[in-house]
């Protein structure tokens, strides 16, 4: 890797490196890593990393918000709040990693093409979300579990508020898919039927691949008994996101 790159992403790992304890600070992580990876990449704002950063950022601040105002999650304690901090130590964590080219495959290919000229903004953003969820999610559900003997919240109660974020990506898809140039939000002009049914598909999707990671969370939490439960699974989840990743960038 030149010395510049090596630099660069010294920097960014350097921002990531405190693990963030509270939703505030993580909120504050990435406004800095957002900021930090544009300006010290060519594309900007455009940057891969920032691209993805500046989404997570926007969702997490609503996730607070909502919160914060009692009017989606009702989970007795702090269930989705422990599972936002455990899912953005991950995307952290593998920032971190990459600095010795260790981390997962899935998020390795958004951090090495992250400064691509002919990848559009909404390809970074989108391979940044499936690697978050698709490989991500599932083992931060995991981590939360691990951390409670007594769990935070019956399964039905965690899974009310699990599934009240979609709420919150359905109220950002719209302003999403335009801030990151998504092709669909040009045709026909903003509130088109194509702009309309883009959001609506990537609710679809959104919605869908959250379902399976608590799927595969749920599953992976029935063996929690036996010797490296999590492994096998993670090199599984890992390189479906990789895949998926490398049809996105």
């Amino acid at each position: 890797m030149p010395e510049k790159a090596e630099k660069n992403l010294a920097a960014l790992a350097k921002l990531a490196e405190p693990r963030p304890t509270t939703v505030p600070k993580v909120v504050d992580v990435l406004a800095r890593l957002a900021e930090r990876a544009a300006a010290l990449g060519p594309r900007g704002h455009d940057d891969g990393i920032a691209c993805f950063t500046r989404l997570y950022h926007q969702i997490t601040v609503d996730v607070l918000d909502g919160y914060r105002a009692g009017e989606l999650f009702s989970c007795p304690g702090d269930f989705i709040i422990e599972l936002d901090v455990a899912f953005a130590r991950r995307y952290l964590d593998a920032l971190v990693a990459h600095t010795r080219r260790s981390a997962p495959e899935c998020w390795e290919l958004l951090f090495d093409r992250r400064q691509d000229e002919d990848t559009e903004p909404w390809r970074f953003a989108a391979a940044g979300v499936n690697a978050h969820v698709n490989f991500d999610l599932a083992f931060a559900l995991l981590d939360v579990w691990e951390n409670h003997r007594v769990p935070l919240g019956t399964p039905r109660q965690q899974y009310d508020d699990y599934l009240a974020i979609n709420t919150i990506f359905e109220r950002n898809m719209d302003e999403l898919c335009n801030s990151f140039d998504a092709p669909w939000s040009d045709v026909g002009g903003h509130g088109s039927v194509f702009d309309r049914a883009g959001n609506v598909l990537g609710d679809i999707l959104v919605t869908g691949t959250r379902d399976l990671a608590w799927t595969f969370a749920e599953r992976m939490w029935r063996h929690r008994g036996e010797p490296d439960y999590r492994v096998v699974p993670e090199a599984t989840l890992d390189r479906l996101a990789a895949g998926l990743g490398r049809a996105l960038i």
